[in-house]
């Protein structure tokens, strides 16, 4: 938003006396009404408001590299020198309370599970940090949104100035770059009724209501916190190290207060913060003169750069991003956040939007981070500004009276003051944490909940049978392989296995489900036939097929040597790596394969298929191996083995329906395997029409419906339009 500090407009009345802040309110609340009445039409609003916040980003470099270089760079160094002695201790002090505050609060948001498949893509990567940190090429580090980098940059330059005579000139070119990038800011301001408006239609119009909870917890968090720091700890420290109580610095700051929340922007309280420290410095008998002056100005404009305290709290957006897209941090990633945040929210309020982008891009996250963030940014930004221009007030307040030593200690009241702040803060998490039942429902979209599509099944007369033919039960099928002998008997025969999630398997209910057949289903429909689904075993798939059991197995099969050569085999449909099923708190040691070899007495449990048994006495010679009839079984002996071989997806499949278990890929492991449906021999006339329909399924887009769905765990997209009062208003008059 705009940092401005404009003169005050004449009173006008009507339409033109509404500020800013309630057009911008009007315009959110238009936009949900929208949404609510139009639902997903508000689609189309959706590019108007990711214009609005890339024009929100213009001006942010060339202002905070302007107003650190100016901050900092007009100090002489012997002043700047003994600033920075009176100052680091008070800077800390706001970092330290402010980020332990979000740290604590955000325990109310619950950790992401432990991640369900892991790669070595997705394992602990170099953090890059010196590449963050220290820009050896600025415009690279612009280029590439490193805001730390950009930064430092500016400190460095800034500290480099000081020792340098003749800078008027350099003064008057950031002073005017400032002036031009507040004056961007004005200009886009004007448009943020309609940027909020765009943003909040398109999101009321989709948005799912589970996630609702959510957002009333995470903003509910960012307001007490913000909130509780500018009023309550803030204050009450300052009041036990400075001749200013508690109430008398809320009064100093009210002016400043009012003004910057009714325009929601905190540039605009920076005078009047001036008045209430020259009047305590002053009460507490800081000398009068030049050096008092310049060294209130200089403890305000740095103030204005180092102490947005409300920027911080994307730490807690971070944090709540990250529970929401299911990503637990890494160590150091929880380790670096802090100083990132730190780093990414130096400057106006509007910078936190390139802070935004950075972490987000640096976390892997999704890009739409931001728009959660601008969507509740016009709510949010009112304690964001508050604390930050209540912080303003104690650094200048604070640091000139550090600086000319006229401190007024008093401990006791110091140490009550952070013990009291602590307790709320903390009962605060823990009734938030209480809440969350009701906020955040459990997650219902595990793989054992997915169904087949009801409009599929519905057009599909299938018969499914539950036991597999017997050798001596089921002698050869007098049948021929052929698309006409499908036709003209009017059933298509499918042979399926039900523990191959998630291709083939059993959900919740007990009904089977799974990517394979819900081709099965497709190709019946499109045949015109009936569908009969008969299970097979492993050991007897060849056997079935040879003695023409079934037209056709689909069941996530592997292609092999011997299938090629003795049976009848489509193209390949999909592809996965192989990879392990271990228990997810030792994930990370299987990363490798040569790790892996390298673990004493390794066991691996596989279960008795003619691909994964030799393949795993090929991987891994030296281990022990355990045989078993389905990985059902895993929990039971998780104990006793180190992992389980499968495919990642299916792997991905198995750990995402059994919490505490994770699919990794080591690093090693050769070429991934393909899927295939099989026939029986001689049956080539039906696997040219098979390959053909599949290729047709996959130029239709059902192919791309299936995989979103089964494989990667995207939510089926409703034909029907989500409810919306125009579609209901309709229907109603019909």
């Amino acid at each position: 938003m705009g940092e401005a500090v404009s003169s005050a407009p004449l009173p006008q009345r009507g339409v033109r006396a509404i500020g800013l802040p309630m057009w911008i309110l009007l315009g959110a609340f238009a936009g949900v009404i929208t949404g609510v009445v139009l639902g997903q039409r508000t689609a189309v609003l959706q590019p108007l408001g990711s214009a609005y916040a890339m024009m929100l980003q213009i001006a942010v470099y060339p202002y905070l590299l302007s107003s650190l270089l100016h901050a900092l760079g007009r100090l002489t160094p012997a002043m700047a020198r003994r600033l920075l002695g009176a100052s680091w201790g008070v800077y800390l002090f706001l970092w330290c309370v402010t980020f332990g505050s979000i740290w604590i609060i955000a325990h109310a948001i619950p950790p992401a599970p432990l991640p369900t498949v892991l790669t070595p893509a997705s394992g602990p990567v170099d953090i890059q940090f010196l590449h963050l940190l220290i820009p050896a090429n600025l415009f690279t580090a612009l280029g590439q949104n490193y805001v730390p980098a950009v930064v430092v940059f500016a400190i460095i330059y800034g500290v480099a100035i000081q020792k340098i005579e003749r800078k008027p000139a350099l003064f008057e070119v950031l002073e005017v770059v400032k002036v031009a990038s507040v004056t961007i800011w004005s200009w886009i301001v004007r448009f943020a009724p309609i940027g909020v408006f765009a943003l909040f239609a398109a999101t009321a119009g989709s948005i799912h209501v589970d996630r609702l909870g959510g957002l009333l917890l995470y903003v509910g968090l960012f307001l007490f916190g913000t909130l509780v720091l500018a009023f309550v700890v803030l204050p009450a420290m300052l009041a036990a190290v400075a001749p200013v109580g508690h109430r008398e610095f809320l009064r100093e700051m009210r002016p400043a207060l009012v003004l910057a929340l009714v325009t929601t922007l905190s540039v605009v309280a920076l005078p009047f913060v001036q008045k209430a420290a020259e009047r305590v410095a002053a009460e507490a008998g800081c000398p009068a003169g030049d050096e008092r002056s310049d060294i209130i100005n200089a403890s305000l404009s740095l103030s204005y750069v180092l102490a947005q305290l409300g920027n911080y709290f994307i730490y807690l957006l971070m944090l709540y991003a990250a529970f929401l897209n299911g990503m637990r941090l890494t160590f150091w990633e929880q380790v670096l956040l802090p100083l990132w945040t730190l780093l990414s929210g130096l400057g106006s309020p509007s910078s936190t939007v390139d802070g935004v982008v950075f972490m987000t891009s640096w976390l892997r996250l999704p890009p739409d981070v931001l728009q959660l963030f601008l969507e509740t940014w016009t709510v949010t930004r009112y304690g964001q500004v508050a604390l930050s221009v209540m912080a303003f007030g104690f650094v200048t307040i604070l640091v000139p009276l550090v600086y000319f030593r006229r401190l007024r200690l008093l401990p006791m009241r110091g140490a009550i003051a952070l013990a009291g702040s602590l307790v709320l803060v903390v009962a605060a998490a823990l009734g938030s944490a209480a809440l969350r039942p009701l906020l955040l429902p459990q997650d219902t979209g595990t793989l054992q909940s997915l169904t087949l599509d009801p409009d599929l099944v519905r057009a599909v007369d299938v018969t499914v049978e539950t036991e597999s033919p017997g050798q001596a039960a089921a002698p050869q099928v007098d049948r021929e392989q052929t698309l006409s002998a499908i036709l003209s008997s009017g059933v298509l025969r499918v042979g399926y296995n039900p523990f191959v999630s998630p291709f083939s398997y059993r959900n919740y209910h007990g009904n089977l489900v799974g990517y394979d057949i819900a081709f099965a289903y497709q190709l019946a429909r499109d045949l015109d036939v009936r569908l009969q689904l008969i299970p097979f075993s492993w050991q007897k798939l060849h056997a079935d097929l040879a003695s023409h059991q079934f037209d056709i197995a689909m069941a996530g099969i592997y292609v092999t040597d011997e299938r090629l050569k003795t049976l009848t085999v489509s193209h390949a449909y999909y592809h996965s790596p192989v990879a392990l099923i271990v228990r997810a708190d030792r994930a990370s040691e299987f990363l490798t394969r040569s790790a892996i070899l390298a673990m004493p007495h390794l066991r691996l449990a596989v279960f008795d298929d003619p691909v994964l048994v030799p393949m795993l006495h090929r991987l891994f010679p030296g281990a022990a191996v355990e045989l078993v009839h389905d990985y059902t079984v895993l929990p039971s002996i998780a104990d006793r083995i180190n992992g389980a071989l499968w495919t990642l997806q299916q792997a991905a499949a198995f750990a995402a329906a059994h919490p505490g278990f994770t699919a990794v890929q080591p690093a090693g492991m050769g070429s991934p395997i393909l899927f295939a449906y099989l026939m029986p021999p001689g049956a080539d006339g039906f696997r040219q029409y098979l390959d053909q329909w599949l290729e047709l399924k996959a130029n239709d887009g059902f192919q791309d419906r299936e995989r979103d769905y089964w494989i990667d765990g995207k939510p089926r997209l409703d034909r029907q339009p989500r409810w919306n009062l125009l579609d209901w208003l309709h229907e109603a008059r019909r």
